[in-house]
């Protein structure tokens, strides 16, 4: 098999994509935090878990497909590309969604969110030992920042106000173990010549197929008609994941899949924000630098390297 073309599959992000890097992370990251108040209020409306997210899931892969097919790259149906929609899928979306419903009730949304801080430091391991990935001090050093800062935000309410906890807790970093598989499993896996948004399409809706499962498995497929409790948040809910995974995966091929997996840091900050003014919710200093903290990290990868190089290239000039 030819190796792919760098503009059929994702390469390692280089300096030249550093702008466009940086402002994708920071919209999808933002677009994800900003769903939170739309779920909260679904939820406040009745719209129980399971049919919230397939929905969203659902809608937004029929509308990624509708779009990919319009600008003409149907969803492709081969074995190779089916596989990579189940198993990009089953690791990006619907096992970190369904694990997550499983654990917030007995762990509530401080504790379950302490596992998010980890997809970054797990997908740069992963996207190392593979070969994705070249060690860099710079990049790692980022990402080391931005995780002291998610630990700034999340280390007041790290510890388990009960051992029988432990064995939720436990089954929790299952999300961020698949999280980072599924970012590495994209870049590695990513099919030569493929379209990022025939793609995008086709990991919503093979989420949407584990979802509908759970959704059979668990008997809450009767809940299904609850959407129309909240449907216009609903209709929001689809058409803004939509927008956010366009984006994602055009970030997965400019960035690659260390870059990418910042999105959580982002999503956190972006959550504190709309918390505070949607919500009216109250931070100690512990949060507020914890935000500033990670924004240095997303700053350093993405311009470490660059700046480091201006320097060295100044002083050598001065000499």
């Amino acid at each position: 098999m030819s190796a792919s073309s760098p503009a059929a599959r994702p390469a390692p992000r280089t300096a030249s994509h550093g702008v466009e890097s940086l402002l994708l992370l920071l919209s999808t990251g933002g677009l994800i935090g900003a769903i939170v108040p739309a779920t909260k209020f679904a939820q406040a409306a009745g719209v129980p878990p399971l049919p919230w997210a397939f929905s969203m899931m659902f809608g937004a892969g029929a509308i990624l497909a509708a779009l990919a097919r319009a600008k003409g790259a149907p969803l492709p149906l081969t074995g190779r590309y089916l596989r990579y929609f189940l198993v990009s899928g089953f690791l990006s979306v619907a096992l970190p969604n369904v694990v997550l419903f499983i654990v917030m009730p007995p762990l509530g949304a401080g504790l379950s969110s302490v596992v998010y801080t980890l997809p970054p430091i797990l997908t740069l391991v992963m996207a190392t030992a593979v070969g994705i990935e070249r060690p860099d001090r710079w990049r790692a050093a980022g990402i080391g920042l931005g995780f002291a800062g998610a630990l700034m935000i999340v280390g007041p309410r790290g510890s388990l106000p009960s051992p029988d906890l432990a064995g939720w807790m436990a089954l929790a970093f299952l999300m961020p173990v698949s999280v980072a598989a599924g970012n590495v499993y994209r870049t590695a896996a990513w099919p030569p010549g493929a379209k990022p948004l025939a793609l995008a399409s086709g990991t919503m809706l093979g989420g949407a197929a584990w979802v509908a499962l759970a959704l059979l498995a668990t008997g809450a497929a009767g809940e299904l008609p609850k959407l129309g409790l909240a449907p216009g948040l609903a209709a929001l809910q689809i058409a803004v994941t939509a927008f956010t995974y366009i984006l994602y995966f055009r970030l997965q091929v400019v960035a690659g899949p260390v870059y990418l997996s910042q999105i959580g840091y982002v999503a956190t900050a972006v959550g504190l924000g709309t918390g505070t003014l949607v919500f009216g919710e109250r931070y100690s200093a512990w949060i507020w630098g914890g935000a500033a903290v990670i924004v240095a990290g997303v700053l350093l990868v993405a311009f470490g390297r660059r700046l480091l190089g201006s320097r060295v290239f100044g002083h050598n000039a001065a000499r």
